[in-house]
């Protein structure tokens, strides 16, 4: 009974995300007249939630969530959305797949909360397999080099376990060399870089292919 109770809370005639679903989503995509900076705050963080509840909910407001990350000039919300999209990455896993993207760009977010979010929660979701990497992880190891050295830490353990699964530097290292080298990065910080991902390639036979 009780399931059922919470059922109807949540989705039936007269649910929160019947009744307030839409309302919230009105704050969040009208900043412009609904300007109040912890009502915004709140409303996103509300969003958030009711798309965690609902698959439909949580596709039909994804696009705006996302322009709330990439736009708001409110770290807070930013750290918010992040964490957000990390649980619906475990309960919408088809729908977030498609736009991890979006996640990978708050790595050089201006504001060092954000950035230690955005690693910790992509950190997580890739070691626990939430998240299928498509050549992104050339952004975490820019992470390794990071000036906040509480970063640096953060990317130095998630290379580490991640090279306890099965040749998972070596499958992405060409990625990651590939995407390392289209940038900006100074010759030195490239060079520690690449010497510490080559560590985790054991296997001769690997390190003769990359070569």
């Amino acid at each position: 009974m009780a399931h059922i109770r919470e059922h109807e809370l949540l989705f039936g005639p007269q649910s929160l995300l019947s009744n307030y679903g839409p309302l919230v989503a009105e704050i969040c995509s009208r900043s412009d007249i609904y300007k109040d900076k912890s009502l915004q705050a709140a409303a996103t963080l509300c969003l958030a939630k009711l798309m965690c509840v609902s698959s439909e909910y949580c596709e039909a407001h994804l696009p705006l969530l996302i322009t709330i990350m990439e736009r708001s000039p409110n770290p807070t919300v930013r750290s918010n959305v992040v964490i957000a999209l990390g649980d619906m990455a475990v309960c919408f896993n088809h729908l977030i797949d498609e736009n991890t993207d979006f996640l990978y760009r708050r790595l050089a977010d201006n504001d060092l909360s954000v950035k230690r979010t955005c690693l910790m929660t992509l950190t997580f979701l890739i070691l626990a397999g939430q998240v299928k990497v498509k050549g992104q992880l050339g952004e975490m190891a820019k992470c390794l080099e990071d000036e906040d050295k509480r970063i640096a830490d953060l990317a130095r353990m998630f290379f580490t376990e991640l090279s306890t699964k099965d040749n998972a530097v070596y499958n992405h290292f060409v990625d990651m060399f590939s995407l390392l080298s289209a940038g900006q990065m100074d010759e030195e910080p490239f060079k520690r870089i690449v010497k510490f991902l080559l560590s985790f390639v054991e296997k001769d036979k690997h390190a003769r292919q990359l070569a």
